[in-house]
This record gives C-alpha cells, sequence and structure tokens, in this order.
C-alpha cells in the first residue's frame, strides 16, 4: 500500500504507477494515430517529441524497479509534476481548453494525494489548476508558430464559448481542491487505522504469548507441587528426629536449608500459578515501602544482600500492591543487575514517589551495559543473554507486563561499559502516610 509519509516509494506502488503512466502513453499514442489517419488532421510534430520522452522516462522506471532500486519521495513528486507539465504540453499543442482529455489532470491529482505529503499534495493540485488556467492566456501562439493547429484556442473562441470553457476550469479548479482535501483525509484515517491494527495486532500477539506462558506455569505448579510437598513432610519428620539427637547441628543446618529453600520454591511456585505475571488471584496489599523493599533484600542471597545499596527517602510511605508479584519482580531485576555487573561491584535499589502519586523503582548496576539492539530486545519473551540453563529470558518481560497491568511501565537506559540504569513504576497506588500496612 502507498504510505504518505515515507521517504521511500514501495516496490508495489511504484509497479502500479509505472503501468497508469505506460496507460497514458498509449492513451496519447492511439489519440495521435486517430488524429493524423481517420480525421487527416495535422498535428504538430512535436507531438511525436513529447510521446517519446514519455517512453523513454518510462523505460527508466523499468530498470529502476528490475533492479529492486528504491525510488526517493523527491524523485517521485518530481515526476508527478513532469507528467503535469507535459499533458499541459500535449493538450497546448492540440486545442488547449477546448481538448476534452483536460479530464485527465484529475487522475494526477488523485494519484498525488494518495501517495503523496499533504503539502506536496496541494502544490501538485494548484500546480495543475494553474496550467489548466494558463489555456485562456496567449501563449499558445508560442508553441504554434509555423504549425497548423487542430483546435481552436479559447482566446480565439467567440465569447459565449469562451465564458463556458473558463467555467469549466473553475469548476475544475473547486473539483480538484475538494479530491486533494477528502483524499488525504481518507489516506490519513487509513493510515491510522492500520497504525491501530498494527498495535491490535502486536498486543494479540502478546496476550497469546502470556497465555502460552500460563498455561506452562500452570502445568508446571501443578506437576511439582506434589514432590515438593514430599520433600517438605520427609524433610519435617527428619528435622524432629534428629533435633532429639545431640551432636547432630550440623545436618540440623542443612535440613533448616532444605525446607527454607522448599517454602521458597512454593512461593515461585504461587506465583507461576498465579498466571505467568499476573496478579490474578492475588489481592491488593497495603504496605510500607520500606518494608517492601526490606522483604526483597531478605530474599536475595547472602553476597547480593551484601552488596546492594538501598535508597529510599520515604520509607513509611505505604504503597497498594500485588505483595508477592512486585517482590517477585524486584528481586529478578536485582538479580539481573548482579549478573551483569563484575564480582564485588555494588547494586543501588532506589524508590521514589513521583509525580501524581504513583511510585517508581530504580535499578543501577555497574556491570558491562548493552547495546542498543539488544535493549530493543530485552523485554521480548525468552530472550536472554545469559549461558543455556541460567535463565529463560522472562524476567524483564514479566516484569513489564505486571507494570503495564498496573498502570505503569519499564525503561531500560544502558550503555556499553559503563552500566545499566532499570526504572520500573507503577501508576497512582493510593499512597497513604503510615507505619502499618495490610497484611
Amino acid at each position: 500500500m502507498a504510505r504518505s509519509k515515507i521517504q521511500q516509494l514501495d516496490q508495489s506502488v511504484a509497479g502500479w504507477f509505472l503501468t497508469l503512466r505506460w496507460g497514458t502513453v498509449c492513451c496519447q499514442i492511439l489519440l495521435f494515430l486517430a488524429v493524423r489517419m481517420l480525421f487527416a488532421m495535422a498535428v504538430p510534430g512535436l507531438v511525436a517529441g513529447l510521446i517519446a520522452f514519455e517512453v523513454a522516462s518510462n523505460l527508466l522506471f523499468v530498470w529502476l524497479i528490475r533492479e529492486k532500486k528504491q525510488l526517493p519521495l523527491p524523485l517521485f513528486a518530481g515526476v508527478m509534476f513532469l507528467d503535469i507539465a507535459l499533458l499541459t504540453a500535449l493538450i497546448s499543442l492540440t486545442g488547449g481548453a477546448m481538448n476534452p482529455f483536460t479530464f485527465l489532470y484529475l487522475v494526477h491529482i488523485v494519484v498525488g494525494a494518495i501517495l503523496l505529503p499533504m503539502a506536496v499534495a496541494w502544490m501538485l493540485a494548484a500546480f495543475a489548476v494553474s496550467c489548466y488556467g494558463g489555456f485562456f492566456l496567449p501563449l499558445h501562439k508560442l508553441w504554434s508558430v509555423g504549425e497548423p493547429q487542430l483546435l481552436c484556442h479559447p482566446v480565439d473562441a467567440p465569447s459565449e464559448l469562451n465564458l463556458h470553457l473558463q467555467g469549466m476550469w473553475l469548476a475544475f479548479a473547486i473539483t480538484a481542491f475538494f479530491v486533494v482535501f477528502f483524499v488525504t483525509r481518507i489516506q490519513q484515517a487509513l493510515v491510522a487505522h492500520r497504525e491501530t491494527r498494527a498495535q491490535l495486532r502486536e498486543e494479540q500477539v502478546k496476550n497469546e504469548r502470556l497465555a502460552s506462558l500460563a498455561a506452562l506455569s500452570a502445568g508446571a505448579a501443578h506437576e511439582f507441587a506434589t514432590p515438593l510437598a514430599t520433600i517438605a513432610v520427609a524433610a519435617g519428620e527428619l528435622y524432629h528426629e534428629m533435633s532429639e539427637q545431640v551432636g547432630e547441628e550440623a545436618w540440623l543446618e542443612d535440613l533448616r536449608l532444605i525446607r527454607s529453600q522448599v517454602s521458597r520454591c512454593r512461593d515461585i511456585l504461587y506465583q507461576m500459578a498465579a498466571d505467568a505475571g499476573e496478579p490474578l488471584g492475588e489481592g491488593m496489599i497495603t504496605v510500607p515501602l520500606g518494608e517492601l523493599l526490606g522483604e526483597v533484600v531478605a530474599s536475595l542471597a547472602g553476597q547480593q544482600r551484601d552488596a546492594l545499596l538501598l535508597d529510599c527517602a520515604c520509607p513509611e510511605t505505604a504503597v497498594t500492591v500485588p505483595r508477592r508479584s512486585l517482590q517477585r519482580v524486584l528481586r529478578g531485576l536485582v538479580s539481573n543487575a548482579f549478573h551483569a555487573s563484575d564480582p564485588g561491584k555494588s547494586v543501588t535499589l532506589a524508590a521514589a514517589v513521583v509525580e501524581g502519586g504513583g511510585v517508581c523503582f530504580t535499578i543501577i548496576d555497574q556491570g558491562r551495559g548493552m547495546a542498543p539492539e539488544t535493549v530493543a530486545q530485552a523485554r521480548e519473551p525468552f530472550f536472554t543473554t545469559k549461558p543455556p540453563g541460567q535463565g529463560l529470558g522472562l524476567g524483564l518481560y514479566l516484569a513489564s507486563t505486571l507494570a503495564e497491568r498496573l498502570g505503569g511501565g519499564l525503561a531500560i537506559d544502558s550503555v556499553l561499559g559503563v552500566g545499566t540504569t532499570v526504572r520500573f513504576w507503577l501508576a497512582k497506588t493510593d499512597n497513604v502516610d503510615h507505619q502499618e500496612g495490610q497484611k
């Protein structure tokens, strides 16, 4: 399809435009032959030269299209103006305003309104109207010196006929401007409609991916629930038996670790069962910001916990959020930051209430950074730069999905060799200042 705001003309559009020009040339040749052979009327020899020029320019376009050359929009616009100039010369040599083929101007005006930017389309229409109006000036004598004319020009016609022809020119001008006005508006509406459809298709694909991920997560949660419950029961019984014996502290510590990890796995499965990042089945909990960040820190591994820097100027500000989902997202973003950083480097987790009552979490690392093309793909599901077995590439995707469903968003700012800053924000969450959150 033609697009009015592109810098290059689409190959299929160029092909249709070339077909239009070949059709115009064929009509001109047939008219030329009919006048000479059927009516035995003389036609200025310059007409044949103009037709030959159009054929040559068409052959150039054929070569460009076959070589898959992109046609710059300025070149295409220039050709449109040239076609109107050539049509004006041909009509001037064959009767001027009395030539019935003056309506061909409208074809160029419509094509220009569809394919060209609005400003250029208006210029093209004004140029065509001016060329048509030029037939009422005595300039035809410059074209017809020494050459017989096929028809009389309007300046040579009776006053009544001349008035009628001028009225036709005025009607043509009004029609041309109406055509440009409505066609450009329709074209803009079509472009907006196509963009909306593209956005809807993108959203549909995203929802389909999320639905597939939800089904996968629910299945995994169902399959792992039973063995994890068995492990938890066995570890509890073993812990109870060994706690009665003396000198088994090392084993008891290992059992406590197993039970804590089983509990963590249960939390992960709960989140997976909550429809892959959607806070469905999880209520909105009001919790102080400082307490929420403390829970995120407590869920990290020991080395990460020690290297994390917290920056929260309003720890007592309470926010209403899906607590477990938000904890998981923040923990994942912080873990990604540590993974991208060299050992010993710190990561900053900042939280602040932003204008409008929302809350923004900022994670800053001092890692390797990402190239622009990697940043552009980072939020795609299953895209990861980690080695195989160290991640599924879902963290940023799920974080972005959760933020969007809560009226916020996720932005990534990364510089190679410097580090990455991830901003995760939510819309207004009914912030109130108090110290006790609803648990």
